[in-house]
């Protein structure tokens, strides 16, 4: 590949919070190669860009780029990348590390703060995975109660084969 386009986007809910990042990777003619949403667990804000910026970069890597041009939606960010003004807190510090080291894994590279819009798609990528994840806790919250509901009725000997079932599938998972 000669030219690639990259887009991350990194969210969090609260401060900090839950968190997600977002990445699209594009060729030279816009075409999707990937679109990635995942979440991180919790997370500040700065960190999950930073995370995302990283995560977009490790997918890029695999392509061997001859030039990658980087968009981010954040104004900070940028000018932490390209040396302007340095992160303080020590946990973006090593973050700006990380990303210092494979940026220069490619032959060229330029980093752009671009208008939140150019983002969207990855930001929407990160928002999606956030709400699967809430989903998932919303569902597995419910079956809890169900399930505590049915060992309530449960006699003695019923709630002890059930525990030992428990146990059981608990070995098996590791």
């Amino acid at each position: 590949m000669r030219k690639l386009v990259l887009t991350a986007s990194g969210i969090a809910r609260g401060e900090p919070a839950q968190a997600a990042v977002g990445v699209v990777l594009t060729d030279g003619q816009g075409k999707n190669l990937v679109q990635l949403g995942k979440t991180l667990g919790r997370s500040s804000k700065e960190a999950a860009e930073y995370k995302a910026l990283l995560e977009g970069l490790r997918v890029a890597s695999q392509y061997q780029p001859e030039e990658l041009l980087v968009f981010v939606e954040n104004q900070q960010l940028a000018n932490q990348v390209l040396g302007v003004l340095p992160p303080r807190e020590p946990t973006l510090q090593h973050l700006n590390r990380q990303v210092q080291e494979l940026l220069h894994q490619f032959p060229r590279w330029r980093v752009a703060y671009v208008d939140e819009d150019v983002c969207r798609q990855a930001r929407r990528l990160a928002e999606q995975a956030l709400y699967r994840e809430r989903q998932a806790e919303r569902e597995r919250e419910a079956v809890r109660q169900e399930i505590l509901s049915a060992l309530d009725l449960l006699p003695l000997e019923d709630l002890r084969k059930t525990l030992s079932f428990l146990q059981s599938l608990q070995a098996t998972r590791g």
